[in-house]
């Protein structure tokens, strides 16, 4: 019997008749799609390091040279620089010591460590003598640095921090007065970076040394405190 006469729909051929377009179709996207990935994946074989192994490794070698040799190239207080420094300049006292002692020059050695492009550890020593000799004051403090900006290579800062102070105080021929006393400091200071090692500037610092009461052999008992500025000038070096 033929279908076809009946007038019944033959399936098998209907879908004979359907596949070359159903082919053509997948044809074309598969024309559209392979090219596009292929150059997807050329890319990113040659993005990546798993396409040249050799290429790989150089590329990696090269960076790790950059990064060895960047992390050698310090300057002035720039993250993880050691720095170096003298400081002169003169000591003003303040308060009750300005009434029997005469201001001073004085120097201070000081060491700072860049910890970022902010901030440093700073640590110092300093000494002054006055009046002959009659007072003399020493003090080793510790403390911040922080870098408010870097203006090419000018660097404008701030300190704070706590410290020990030893004044001396001559009170006979032969009887001298030296307390340990705690104290703050604060200042600011300009930083001039001469070449990559070496740096030049100028601070303003004021110090207060918390009081204490000392009792003399005849029986006296006296106040040792007070306040100064110094306004010391500085050359140093970065390592």
């Amino acid at each position: 019997m033929d279908l076809n006469r009946t007038g019944r729909k033959n399936p098998f051929k209907e879908k004979q008749n359907r596949t070359p377009g159903c082919l053509l179709l997948v044809g074309t996207i598969l024309g559209t799609l392979l090219p596009e990935a292929s150059w997807a994946a050329a890319q990113w074989s040659k993005d990546s390091g798993w396409g040249d192994a050799d290429e790989s490794s150089q590329r990696k070698g090269r960076s790790s040279t950059r990064l060895s040799s960047s992390r050698y190239q310090v300057s002035p207080f720039s993250p993880g620089s050691n720095n170096l420094g003298i400081d002169i300049g003169q000591i003003f006292l303040m308060g009750d010591l300005t009434r029997d002692y005469a201001d001073s020059i004085g120097t201070q050695i000081r060491y700072t460590y860049g910890v970022s492009e902010m901030f440093g550890f700073d640590a110092s020593f300093s000494y002054s003598s006055h009046t002959d000799n009659k007072f003399s004051l020493a003090a080793l403090k510790t403390g911040i640095r922080m870098n408010l900006a870097w203006f090419d290579k000018v660097i404008p800062y701030t300190t704070f921090g706590l410290g020990f102070f030893r004044p001396a105080i001559e009170v006979s021929a032969n009887n001298v007065v030296s307390p340990v006393l705690f104290g703050l400091h604060g200042g600011a200071g300009v930083n001039l970076e001469v070449t990559q090692q070496l740096f030049f500037g100028a601070s303003l610092t004021l110090h207060d040394m918390f009081g204490t009461k000392k009792e003399l052999a005849d029986g006296r008992v006296i106040s040792v405190d007070g306040n100064y500025t110094s306004f010391l000038l500085n050359a140093g070096v970065t390592f």
